[in-house]
């Protein structure tokens, strides 16, 4: 069973319409007579094919047109609105996922523009909020730092009062000392950096929460995730599924021609994305349709 954190109804809904030829139609409809006119909030479906049917949760093809309006009676609405929801379940993730499998539209390698990918590992999950909360002047990290900078300070301490006084420290004691200095100075040095980083970003970037994978940069949605968008950076990570597609590619070392001033532009505020990895030369941006466990 797959525990879905990240579901895209939109593009689940894109996909069975490709495959099967359209599922739903939403329509709204007035009706008026002289003295009054009444809206009526609608929705029509007019299915064909076993595999809308059994998406639909209905075990058999349909033909014909299912009305809900503000007339109806409370089993006829329930009916209907239990049919919409049905359409888009986690089961439909299993039709697109086995269409797309059967005629090898899954690519693991040489991937373009467009390529439809699954991605299964290690992946973190990065919320602008919270790591800047994290890093911040009165955050968690600053915090630890200080921590850690005092007990350098009372380790240092405790080396001086234990050496003879009079006597010149031993080298090795002094290369000691200094490392230890050193690591506190550039634990702090570090987190200033972080800081900078996720600003410089943030203002590339239009999305507040993202995963990265290996060299794919995945933006999320609030509104597809299954959980509260607040607390998903300090509740999920480690190993999970993310199915999605290809929209954009980041190469450092493609030497480009540009038509026009700003695509040159675009392009250097891209270089940007390289400070998230590490010794990557190429980063696959990934337009996420699912993550699961």
């Amino acid at each position: 069973m797959r525990h879905f954190l990240y579901y895209n109804q939109d593009s689940i809904d894109s996909f069975l319409a490709q495959i099967e030829q359209g599922l739903l139609l939403k329509s709204e409809d007035s009706r008026g007579n002289e003295n009054s006119i009444t809206n009526s909030h609608g929705v029509e479906a007019d299915i064909t094919g076993d595999l809308s049917a059994k998406v639909l949760g209905i075990g058999a093809s349909l033909q014909g047109d299912l009305k809900k309006s503000d007339s109806n009676t409370e089993i006829a609405t329930r009916m209907v609105q239990s049919i919409q929801e049905k359409a888009l379940h986690d089961y439909a993730f299993d039709k697109i996922f086995e269409y797309l499998t059967e005629n090898g539209l899954i690519k693991d390698s040489e991937f373009c523009i467009g390529d439809s990918v699954l991605l299964s590992g290690e992946s973190t999950l990065f919320d602008f909020n919270y790591f800047q909360q994290l890093f911040a002047d009165d955050g968690a990290i600053k915090l630890i730092n200080d921590q850690s900078k005092k007990q350098v300070k009372d380790q240092i301490s405790t080396i001086r009062q234990k050496m003879p006084r009079g006597n010149a420290k031993p080298s090795e004691i002094e290369i000691k000392i200094k490392e230890l200095q050193n690591k506190v100075d550039n634990d702090e040095s570090e987190r200033k950096e972080i800081v900078k980083i996720i600003k410089a970003i943030r203002k590339v970037l239009p999305y507040n929460r993202f995963m990265i994978a290996d060299s794919f940069l995945i933006p999320l949605t609030d509104k597809y995730l299954r959980d509260d968008p607040d607390i998903i950076a300090f509740k999920y990570g480690g190993k999970m599924s993310i199915f999605g597609y290809i929209t954009n590619i980041i190469d450092s070392t493609e030497q480009k021609e540009y038509s026009n001033r700003f695509a040159s532009l675009y392009d250097a505020m891209n270089q940007t994305m390289f400070n998230i990895f590490r010794d990557k030369e190429r980063i696959y941006i990934m337009h996420p349709v699912t993550m699961y466990y």
